[in-house]
């Protein structure tokens, strides 16, 4: 079993990923832990693991699986500034629209109800997105993760990344 092709992707921020694409079917799956991911260096283990979880997930049978795994390189100091200031933005976002909703619904008790459920959920909401979504520092390696396959009772696909800390 060997990677059909590896290239490399710059995302947003000038984040460069080094993609390696590998099909894989039934019987290949007990050579999974064989794959080396080198650019993952000391943490290979841990995106091996990854990379056999989601393949079990993905419950392909006899079907091809279609696998993309995307390492980046560490991260510099403004990438992983660039990338911390989104998720605030994010959970503001979700927190104003959680507020919004609950200052509407709480304005029917009065006023005053209306700003204080308003206020609570997007301060509880801000808090458990920010919570929830992870912090980024300098040399931090991003690994992203997607599998595809096709059959059954149609396309099937899934996403998932992983945060190595440096």
């Amino acid at each position: 079993m060997k990677f059909e092709r590896t290239f490399q992707y710059m995302a947003q921020h000038g984040i460069i990923f080094t993609v390696s694409q590998i099909t894989l079917t039934d019987n290949e799956r007990g050579n999974l832990r064989e794959l080396h991911f080198g650019e993952a260096k000391s943490a290979h283990y841990q995106v091996n693991s990854k990379v056999v979880e989601i393949y079990d997930k993905m419950q392909a049978n006899n079907r091809p699986c279609l696998m993309m795994v995307g390492i980046s390189k560490p991260l510099t100091r403004q990438q992983a500034d660039a990338l911390n200031t989104r998720r605030t933005s994010i959970a503001n976002a979700a927190g104003s629209a959680a507020g919004g909703a609950a200052g509407a619904a709480g304005s029917l008790a009065g006023p005053a109800a209306g700003f204080v459920a308003g206020l609570a959920a997007k301060t509880g909401v801000s808090s458990y997105v920010n919570g929830a979504l992870s912090t980024h520092h300098a040399g931090d390696v991003i690994v992203s993760i997607e599998a595809q396959v096709n059959g059954g009772i149609g396309p099937q696909r899934t996403t998932e990344s992983l945060l190595i800390r440096a």
